[in-house]
């Protein structure tokens, strides 16, 4: 596997179109074909499913995105440091988290982390649920901020750090808007917006699962994101469900807490401490910072 390999392909993913990708990198368009045709014989996997109208990326190549930056920005960082002959003394600190939102809270830590270790470089890693535990058993994380999940192998360690209620987000002339507080009942009887029950936490999966039964497929929306939902019950789409983990709340929508629906636990993974004591600084630090970083509506 080589840069140029990983260049074709990010092009690629870029472009979604191969003449495009050749220009991008002044090549070829047979060249980056080549490169690419070799990259998926070296991974023994099909990254590209190809029409003669579209090119698109197959699961694998989903998956391969993110490694392939990876790599390509390791050899790019090792070029430059080679060039100029000065070493990079920063020592990376990663931290893998499910959303971008997640991230949000952790500056006040982080702050205090630059100070205690001043050539610390945190890196963050967006990627989803199932891949980020991979990385974190093979420690290619030093962390992973997230909800709190069931099935986590015994090696993996957890420290909560707070309790997420689960909130119901509505636009100010909302049927619903007035009530102060809600129960899952009330849910039931109008439209609601949800996250992909693919991607989000466990507990939201257990709660949407309530609230959802026996409800049309009409009725309900699913989005990849908090954020997205917001953006729906903003417009008018039904009431957002959806953890109250907002660094910020909209002062035009109306936050209803859920009274019957369990909070979520929310906190810390990782491998191990000892011997990292970044990581255990990092864990100290976050479980001290963490509250007072959420908004200050949150119990």
């Amino acid at each position: 596997m080589n840069t140029m390999q990983l260049s074709c392909f990010l092009a690629v993913t870029e472009t979604l179109n191969f003449a495009r990708a050749a220009e991008q990198l002044h090549v070829t368009q047979p060249a980056v074909t080549q490169q690419i045709h070799s990259l998926e014989a070296e991974l023994g996997t099909q990254l590209f499913r190809r029409t003669t109208r579209t090119v698109e990326l197959t699961q694998a190549g989903l998956l391969f995105l993110d490694d392939a930056r990876a790599m390509l920005e390791i050899s790019r960082r090792a070029k430059k440091r080679a060039e100029s002959a000065a070493e990079d003394v920063r020592e990376p600190f990663v931290i893998g988290c499910h959303a971008h939102n997640d991230v949000l809270h952790l500056a006040p830590a982080l702050g205090r982390m630059r100070e205690r270790f001043p050539q610390i470089y945190p890196i963050f890693q967006v990627v989803p649920f199932q891949h980020l535990y991979q990385r974190l058993s093979e420690e290619a994380v030093d962390v992973v901020m997230a909800f709190r999940e069931g099935g986590m192998k015994k090696s993996i360690h957890y420290r909560e750090l707070a309790k997420i209620p689960a909130v119901a987000v509505v636009e100010a002339g909302h049927p619903l808007a007035r009530a102060g507080e809600l129960r899952l009942r009330e849910l039931r009887e109008v439209p609601v917006v949800g996250l992909n029950p693919q991607k989000c936490p466990e507990g939201c999966r257990e709660l949407m699962h309530r609230i959802l039964e026996d409800r049309s497929p009409l009725e309900v929306s699913f989005c990849e994101s908090a954020e997205a939902s917001v953006t729906l019950a903003r417009a008018g789409y039904g009431a957002a469900v959806v953890p109250d983990f907002f660094p910020r709340r909209d002062p035009s929508l109306v936050y209803l807490p859920i009274v019957d629906a369990a909070p979520m636990s929310y906190g810390v993974y990782y491998k191990t401490l000892a011997n990292h004591p970044r990581r255990r600084a990092f864990v100290e630090l976050v479980r001290e910072t963490f509250a007072d970083a959420l908004h200050p509506l949150l119990p």
